[in-house]
């Protein structure tokens, strides 16, 4: 995979690190005041990226499990993203993020 741009590295990096219970939303509008002019769709690609480099497992998680609480559904920009990380996840772990 080739390098990732120093703005989504960043940006990774910073909720990767973070211990709040942040959403979807949070990383959407952080990744706005980092790069103008993206959306939800740039975060989508971004959260793919994350997931196929085998990195930020925690920012890809709490990004996919927020988005899916609100919305009911993962979106088909995720591809296999969304389901690998539910499939990985123990029932015990499924029922503390209020998933079914």
């Amino acid at each position: 995979m080739p390098k990732m741009e120093k703005y989504k590295d960043e940006l990774l990096n910073e909720f990767e690190s973070r211990t709040d219970e942040w959403s979807y939303g949070s990383f959407e509008n952080r990744l706005s005041e980092l790069r103008k002019g993206t959306s939800y769709l740039d975060a989508k690609g971004i959260i793919n990226d994350a997931h196929h480099s085998g990195k930020w497992p925690r920012t890809v998680k709490r990004y996919l499990i927020t988005n899916y609480k609100v919305f009911g559904n993962a979106s088909n920009e995720y591809g296999d993203t969304f389901n690998s990380i539910y499939n990985a996840m123990s029932d015990t772990e499924k029922s503390a993020w209020g998933l079914g």
